[in-house]
């Protein structure tokens, strides 16, 4: 049970927005001037990111308890949450944050069924030494999460040949769909293998831009995870090369996922947070605007609790 000295965050029966604040990284003011800007605009929180782990966690918990804002969670890399998981607690803590987020595990964790099972077995391990500490802790996918291990499909020997990313990717993606039958994600994909042998403490942030770029539909994604879907990441991405095919981010209602099915379809869950990102992002003030635009708000600002 989450320590009632952290601001609540209880589930809702409606995601609420967010921004995950890497998408407005150029910004040159601090991180509470931030924080008070996304709070006037109408988001109900933010999620952190890179200077979160450089700012003073005392003036970030003063600028959402100002607001109301409620902080979503913290996205820290995997190596250096091993390195140091104490500092990212006490960071978080003092914050008033309550959820880690992995943001990315590199492409070799999915190679093969063996390294899929080891990821799993660090991020269990972390699940048990964050939940001491009544923070939650979250995976967020990446494309290649939902590659098929290649050693489902050809000897040992084969796996350790050198491949780019895309490459494997490609070669997986194809082998699976001559070998496979359907389109099950939990029989076919490393992701699936992932959630499998992972916790039932690990939650998912699903980033829907990646998924429709690995070739899945969101809406199976969330009902694959049930309620070990806590958030939705809406971005979008575009064919960067059609021949062979790779992607790119890009700034949302620019590429090729259907948003407004998506946001729909993430309703629909128990998720509790829709997080707009743009990865591409330049313009901190206009892309503020446009995930409010599209992801509007729940709670009218004049409506928010604030501190006293």
């Amino acid at each position: 049970m989450i320590s009632e000295s952290l601001p609540a965050t209880a589930r809702s029966s409606s995601p609420r927005s967010a921004i995950q604040l890497h998408s407005l990284r150029t910004a040159t003011e601090p991180l509470p001037e931030t924080i008070r800007r996304v709070a006037a605009a109408g988001y109900e929180g933010v999620e952190f990111a890179g200077r979160f782990l450089e700012t003073d966690p005392h003036t970030v918990r003063s600028a959402l308890d100002e607001t109301g804002i409620a902080p979503v969670a913290a996205h820290v890399g995997l190596g250096r949450i091993e390195e140091n998981p104490e500092a990212i607690v006490d960071r978080c803590r003092t914050a008033g944050c309550r959820r880690v987020v992995v943001p990315h595990a590199g492409s070799g964790h999915f190679r093969t069924t063996g390294r899929t099972d080891a990821l799993a077995d660090r991020l269990t391990t972390l699940v048990e030494r964050f939940e001491m500490d009544n923070i939650e802790f979250t995976y967020h996918n990446a494309r290649h999460s939902f590659s098929p291990p290649l050693d489902r499909f050809v000897p040992s020997a084969v796996t350790a040949v050198p491949l780019p990313m895309d490459g494997w990717h490609r070669t997986a993606t194809a082998l699976g769909r001559l070998l496979v039958s359907g389109d099950d994600i939990s029989d076919r994909t490393g992701f699936g293998r992932l959630l499998e042998r992972t916790s039932p403490g690990l939650t998912f942030e699903i980033d829907v831009g990646w998924v429709v770029a690995a070739g899945y539909d969101p809406t199976s994604v969330f009902e694959l995870l049930g309620d070990r879907l806590v958030s939705v990441h809406v971005s979008d991405v575009a064919i960067a090369r059609r021949f062979p095919r790779t992607y790119r981010s890009t700034s949302p209602g620019e590429g090729i996922v259907d948003l407004s099915g998506a946001v729909a379809a993430a309703r629909e869950t128990d998720a509790e947070w829709l997080v707009f990102e743009d990865d591409t992002a330049a313009d901190p003030a206009g892309t503020i605007q446009r995930g409010i635009d599209l992801l509007g708000s729940e709670v009218p600002v004049e409506e928010r609790p604030r501190s006293r």
